[in-house]
């Protein structure tokens, strides 16, 4: 304890400084921010103004918020913004690490010149910044440091902070409440709803790890990391199986109420989201989202929950899964699902039709005039989409955190009702390291050590220990634990690392015939392709989310904000064919990577999910439609078939389109054998006594549905096989 409290110390000076010289690069840069701002959002002109002051001064505000590892990340990415770019780059290696490094050197100090120039003089600037980037993405795909990546970091933030302001919301027409005919869960008061009781009573009732760090005498004590899907279940469901056990629930991130929820983007990202939403892969092409507070991503996700049925169970789920070994028994992991349907309030969203916005309906007529026309397979299908709320007004601010309780995450069913009966939950503790009382295996956990913000280090014994924190998280932990596998010589944490990825198609239709995208539930329809096991979503966001879907600059940006209420977008989401790893690195934020690629196959596939989207669109009047490739190309209606499927074709890394996925699966899969997996068919873990995995990590092979239901139904599925072993 003496030697990690002093390690600690140590970590802590070295970072501050690294911290404090960032923070005074940043109010250095204030001229330079200000003024790229304005000039890469075109400036604009009345309620659409770009006012680079306000910029910056929302986007320090974003900053503050953010974790000392997350905060110089994105100072990295401004420092690297390159301003010069060169016309070529030489062939040869050495000759090219020269002229980066010059380049480089020369956008450093290129933001003073910037700033005197006039404001057309920096949208030239811009202009040519781009041009030369878009020439050389090919060869950057390829390099360890990627300056468009840092660019389209730097921008989305940019175009987030403009986006999220009342001003431009009236200019748009967006209004953040909707009063429908029927009242949420908070009741008629839309514009400041009261807080909610679960929630302060929650508040009260949360513990310290201090409090909770000594187990009491004859009563089972279990230890519970991570309380969102996989958490929260497994926590709620043994508390059932065993009232008088001592449950206790441990999670990172922050205790919250509906009250505390913000209607800004960046706010939220940086309150509930791990990394501010901004953990990239390896390779920078990738974003990973995950949610940090207690309710884990069910509090921000978009409340979709399909239960797998027919393919999608019986080929998609069972079948791939038994092709790897893995034997569950699969009716009881089936028959899971059901208690949670009625419990989370899991119904087709068009059951409550005020709810599904224009483009949904816009966007689900397509693709049904498609399915008629004989140019969507028979098998595909066209389904309302499921969500777990209760009297939803359709805000479309799912992924803020619901400020209306609709939303059926954790935070406000299964967490309160474990909290009731005795259960015990520690907010905004890290869980840092398990603690086993031997070395050889059978290992046994002792305890979990347990860190908060201020400092407080304890550790909470334990009989049984159930890892949940998500497949990253729980990765991470166990390597750190010194766990790797129970395998002598062969390491099985954070390997089969896969996801269900996406990246949105964007129609724009005509003047005179709005979308309101804005106006009603994230996700409305679905078209499942089974053959190629993707499900494109309806899917659309308040303005500051969809801004960084804009993928143009200078006046051209100004161009795409005044279409806001005319777009729709529709998101294909695949289960990867591609796996990766999480592993240790030098690059990666906490000491690890997600060393992770799409292969070509999942980049032909998207171009299915994209061109079917595409063709949707344009059958229900689309102008125009792009997607969110780094070279800002879009498609019009009337460029003919050649163009196209020019358009479609050969999408891969060079076009550093952002690939986005919320559903991180695999890390420590389930496997028949301790060299093939990490935990068995009871999703307990090889080589311990009393650890098991109930989060997406033990998912050994992708399942394309929305994740989180299938994770619950997991959590179910262990938690009787965690209360009756008999170890």
């Amino acid at each position: 304890m003496k030697k990690d409290a002093h390690l600690k110390k140590r970590y802590s000076a070295g970072k501050s400084l690294i911290y404090v010289f960032f923070w005074l690069y940043w109010r250095l840069s204030k001229p330079f921010v200000v003024a790229f701002s304005e000039a890469h959002m075109g400036y604009g002109e009345g309620q659409f103004k770009v006012d680079g002051r306000q910029v910056y001064a929302k986007v320090t505000a974003f900053l503050k918020q953010l974790p000392p590892q997350v905060f110089e990340f994105f100072m990295l990415a401004v420092a690297t913004v390159p301003l010069y770019v060169p016309p070529a780059l030489p062939r040869n290696p050495l000759r090219r690490a020269l002229v980066e490094f010059w380049y480089a050197l020369k956008s450093a100090f290129g933001r003073f010149v910037f700033v005197l120039q006039g404001r057309k003089r920096r949208s030239l600037w811009i202009e040519t910044m781009y041009r030369r980037l878009i020439q050389q993405a090919p060869e950057q795909a390829d390099q360890v440091v990627k300056t468009i990546v840092s660019l389209q970091s730097f921008r989305t933030v940019l175009a987030s902070a403009y986006l999220d302001e009342k001003r431009i919301w009236d200019a748009l027409d967006y209004q953040p409440v909707h009063q429908r005919s029927f009242d949420p869960p908070t009741g008629p008061d839309l514009a400041t709803p009261p807080p909610s009781p679960q929630g302060e009573m929650l508040k009260r009732e949360a513990r310290r790890p201090s409090e909770v760090a000594k187990k009491p005498p004859g009563k089972r004590t279990y230890c519970v990391i991570g309380s969102g899907a996989g958490g929260a279940v497994a926590a709620h469901r043994i508390q059932q199986l065993e009232p008088d056990a001592r449950i206790v629930l441990i999670e990172a991130g922050p205790l919250t109420n509906n009250d505390d929820y913000a209607r800004q983007q960046l706010t939220t990202a940086a309150r509930l989201y791990m990394n501010a939403g901004v953990t990239l892969t390896q390779n920078q092409l990738i974003y990973l989202v995950q949610g940090r507070a207690v309710g884990g991503s069910t509090l921000v996700n978009n409340a979709v929950a399909f239960k797998p049925e027919g393919f999608w169970w019986d080929e998609n789920i069972v079948d791939q899964w038994r092709s790897l070994g893995v034997n569950l028994d699969y009716p009881d992991l089936h028959a899971q699902y059901d208690p949670l349907l009625e419990r989370l309030h899991v119904g087709p969203a068009d059951e409550e039709p005020e709810i599904i916005s224009q483009m949904s309906r816009t966007i689900r007529d397509g693709w049904t005039k498609l399915k008629e026309a004989g140019r969507i397979p028979p098998s595909d299908q066209v389904v309302p989409a499921p969500i777990n709320t209760l009297k939803c007004i359709g805000c479309g601010r799912c992924n803020y955190a619901c400020q209306y309780e609709a939303k059926q995450s954790m935070l406000n069913t299964l967490i309160p009702e474990l909290v009731e009966k005795g259960g015990l939950l520690v907010p905004q503790a890290q869980v840092t390291k398990l603690l086993f009382d031997r070395d050889a295996p059978p290992m046994r956990v002792r305890a979990v050590r347990a860190v908060t913000p201020d400092g407080e280090v304890a550790d909470i014994e334990c009989d049984r220990c159930v890892v949940a924190p998500g497949a990253y998280a729980s990765t991470k932990l166990l390597w750190k634990s010194g766990f790797t596998g129970a395998a002598a010589g062969v390491r099985t944490v954070g390997k089969r690392f896969s996801i269900n990825a996406g990246t949105p198609l964007i129609g724009i239709f005509p003047e005179g015939t709005p979308q309101d995208g804005f106006n009603g539930q994230q996700v409305g329809y679905a078209l499942e392709i089974q053959k190629e096991r993707i499900i494109i979503e309806t899917s659309f966001a308040p303005p500051g989310a969809v801004g960084q879907s804009l993928n143009v600059w200078g006046d051209e940006f100004q161009v795409r904000v005044r279409q806001l209420n005319r777009i729709a977008a529709a998101v294909p989401v695949l289960g990867t064919l591609a796996y990766g790893e999480i592993k240790r690195g030098l690059l990666g934020q906490s000491g690890f990577v997600v060393d992770f690629n799409l292969i070509e196959q999942d980049w032909i596939r998207f171009q299915r999910g994209l061109r079917v989207s595409a063709e949707a669109m344009f059958e229900m009047g689309a102008e125009e439609v792009f997607i969110n490739r780094f070279n800002g190309q879009s498609l019009r209606r009337d460029a003919g078939p050649v163009a196209f499927e020019a358009y479609f074709s050969g999408l891969g890394p060079s076009d550093f389109i952002p690939v986005i996925s919320g559903h991180l699966q695999g890390g420590n899969v389930i496997g028949p054998q301790p060299f093939s997996g990490v935990v068995d068919t009871n999703l307990k873990v090889y080589g311990m006594e009393n650890c098991w995995v109930c989060d997406a990590s033990v998912i050994p092979a992708p399942i394309t549905l929305n994740i989180a239901f299938t994770v619950m139904a997991l959590a179910r599925y262990a938690a009787p096989r965690i209360v009756n072993d008999p170890s």
